[in-house]
């Protein structure tokens, strides 16, 4: 009996829960019921399915400048990648501040239909993004020591710099990007080892030379920066991305994350396995797909291919001959290595 009204009690509550989640109160909320206003301005509260890129896109008109939102919400959001229902960030947006209006907006007037224009979103991290290259970059040389031995060394911290031999020659007020990299690199499609992946970690400014080594400032850190990080000639990237159709038919597969993330979702830059030499550019949008495989007859060991569904979208922002780097711009779940990359998805 005691086993039975466990049981009975279980079935209860798991019915109660489902029923809270079909309450069209909370999905039926504006964004706006969400803000509140107090003496050093707007913020808004975390809700289930939010990402840094939607709200961007709400609150600033681009979803591009995530992260300018991010940032200012630091140490509030750690991560990213990972928002939670309940936190509450501030949000700027130029219609907002200073006025005296309620926050719910008018119903806009009917939109007069004019050709399409080019649309230009503005990706402000572009210096970071890393990429997938078939063999490693040349570099000028090593960072061996930090000032006062700093492990991970951040910006404003002395780093100094043994040059490479036989690369040209480090100069005082030249600036370099660090970077590490990680090689073999797997296609997760034929498991061919496709190239070195290079993690672009910040900018140093040489500020000394000496004969046997040099001494650099760190002038940007995108992630902590260690012992070993190599250096080569910093290229300031156009951060002006023109959002342009993806190509129609293309198929590719997801790579892996950037960094080890466990859990791949909105806002996480990703690699895949479709380049430039497949027509691959900057401010293409695509969309992800996962696709399972099952034996429909289970006296038969052959396997099928199941529907591929639909659970994300990306753009992207670098692209090299056989590889791209990716912005995830919406996640409907988690994302694996293997996902299908392919034409966006019908809304």
């Amino acid at each position: 009996m005691i086993v039975k009204n466990s049981s009975r009690n279980a079935r209860l509550i798991r019915i109660f829960i489902f029923c809270l989640l079909l309450m069209p109160c909370a999905a039926g909320a504006a964004i706006e019921d969400h803000i509140t206003k107090t003496e050093s301005g707007f913020y808004y509260t975390i809700q289930k399915g939010d990402t840094l890129w939607d709200l961007s896109r709400h609150f600033s008109d681009s979803p591009w400048v995530w992260p300018d939102l991010w940032s200012r919400n630091n140490p509030q959001i750690l991560n990213p990648h990972r928002i939670y229902p309940g936190q509450r960030i501030q949000i700027y947006k130029k219609d907002w501040e200073g006025a005296e209006k309620t926050l719910r907006p008018q119903p806009p007037a009917t939109p007069i239909k004019t050709a399409e224009k080019a649309v230009h979103p503005l990706f402000s991290e572009i210096d970071r993004v890393g990429f997938i290259r078939k063999t490693e970059e040349s570099h000028y040389g090593t960072i061996f020591k930090s000032k006062d031995d700093i492990e991970l060394i951040d910006q404003g911290t002395l780093v100094y710099i043994y040059p490479e031999p036989g690369a040209p020659a480090l100069v005082v007020g030249g600036k370099y990007t660090t970077f590490r990299t990680f090689d073999r690199i797997a296609d997760p499609e034929t498991k061919k080892i496709i190239g070195v992946q290079h993690l672009l970690t910040g900018v140093v400014e040489i500020t000394e030379v000496k004969p046997d080594f040099a001494v650099g400032n760190v002038i940007a850190a995108y992630r902590a920066i260690e012992i070993n990080d190599r250096l080569m000639p910093y290229i300031q990237r156009d951060d002006n991305i023109p959002a342009r159709p993806g190509i129609a038919g293309l198929s590719g597969r997801v790579i892996k994350p950037e960094e080890d993330e466990v859990l791949i979702g909105s806002n996480a830059i990703v690699f895949i396995n479709k380049g430039g030499n497949d027509g691959i550019e900057p401010g293409q949008q695509y969309s992800i797909f996962f696709q399972e495989s099952a034996r429909p007859d289970p006296d038969d060991v052959k396997q099928v291919n199941l529907t591929p569904l639909y659970i994300g979208d990306l753009v992207v922002l670098h692209t090299e001959p056989t590889t791209s780097t990716v912005l995830v711009t919406k996640s409907m779940q988690r994302i694996k290595p293997g996902d299908i990359v392919t034409t966006l998805a019908a809304k």
